[in-house]
């Protein structure tokens, strides 16, 4: 129902050739986007998609990004939506059997000093992404001489 605002004439029905053509429909996706709040506040902070070996879903997010993929006013079947969710950082302990072995959060501290963490195994799988990481640096070994 958006588009028909940037597109009275009709001349254009898909997303891309309204985007592409009038200036004015960039604020589209986030005017979209709102009906998608709802929706998002049922989930209670816990990414859908994304279960633990237990099938608990298990991985919380704190930002989402919609994206409108297609859309076509003359043919409502063809829409096409994306909602990404980002997890706070967690951190990466192994991967055991294709599973990531998992604690909530920043422990790399608690482990290097031998603490006990809380931990979650969470199987690759669809929609899982990495989108970004932090390497541990390397601490120098010993020198050695030849």
């Amino acid at each position: 129902m958006q588009a028909q605002n940037y597109t009275r004439d009709g001349s254009y029905h898909t997303f891309e050739e309204i985007t592409e053509n009038v200036p004015a429909a960039d604020g589209l996706t986030y005017m979209v986007s709102t009906a998608a709040i709802n929706y998002i506040r049922q989930l209670n902070d816990i990414i859908p998609d994304i279960t633990n070996v237990s099938e608990k879903r298990c991985l919380p997010f704190k930002r989402f990004k919609f994206e409108i993929i297609h859309s076509d006013i003359r043919n409502k079947a063809v829409h096409q939506v994306a909602i990404y969710f980002y997890s706070e950082p967690v951190t990466w302990i192994d991967t055991v059997d294709g599973k990531l072995l998992i604690a909530y959060g920043d422990q790399r501290e608690t482990l290097k000093s031998g603490q006990e963490v809380d931990t979650d195994l969470i199987p690759f799988q669809p929609y899982l992404t990495i989108s970004s990481i932090v390497l541990a640096t390397q601490e120098p070994g010993p020198e050695k001489k030849l």
